[in-house]
């Protein structure tokens, strides 16, 4: 697989303070592990031939400013969401940038009707173990924040937990990592996501 140059900038900062997380995390892996086998199958992402919205949960955007406040009731919103037609529903959990938590997950994962998925930064496993146990049926991972060895794991992980991905690509040598992961896995069920902002 194709290597990419480290990103820079702001995805880098969010990519170090998840490692922090993840570190911190790590210590608990064992426990997590003894959880999960307690859990019920995740909830299947169900799509068909139209086109699949995935709605956002989000409190906060560094570029944008508040935009669900404390008193905001995610699953409330996510309950809006799903009788809106959303087929999945994304909850950011990154705390410092974007005021996001595992209880606003929790919260979506129990109400919604439709499979909640962590959006975040996620650059270890143990965040994918983190994110199912919090009710997650599936997960963001931005391709440009980890190079391919721990790709395939958060791919692996998610395999054993029964999620689905979301990979986000940038440019086109994120989708040539993502072509190739797949290819080596002889799989195709991966969701692909292109982020255009920039």
């Amino acid at each position: 697989m194709a290597e990419r140059a480290a990103p820079g900038g702001f995805l880098a900062a969010m990519a170090a303070a998840s490692r922090q997380r993840a570190e911190a995390l790590r210590g608990r892996e064992e426990e997590l592990r003894a959880r999960l086998a307690d859990l019920p199958r995740a909830p299947r992402l169900e799509h068909d031939a139209r086109f699949d919205l995935v709605a956002e949960f989000k409190r906060r955007a560094p570029s944008a400013g508040v935009l669900a406040g404390d008193g905001d009731d995610p699953a409330r919103r996510a309950a809006a969401y799903a009788q809106g037609g959303a087929a999945a529903i994304s909850v950011l959990t990154e705390p410092a940038r974007f005021s996001g938590s595992l209880d606003d997950l929790a919260a979506v994962a129990r109400s919604a009707t439709v499979p909640a998925m962590r959006k975040d930064f996620l650059v270890d496993p143990v965040q994918l173990s983190e994110a199912r146990l919090a009710g997650a049926a599936g997960a963001l991972v931005v391709v440009a924040i980890v190079d391919d060895g721990i790709l395939a794991a958060l791919d692996e992980r998610a395999r054993e937990l029964e999620m689905f991905l979301l990979l986000e690509a940038f440019d086109e040598c994120d989708l040539g990592r993502i072509e190739a992961l797949l290819e080596a896995r002889g799989r195709r069920d991966r969701l692909v996501g292109v982020n255009a902002r920039d």
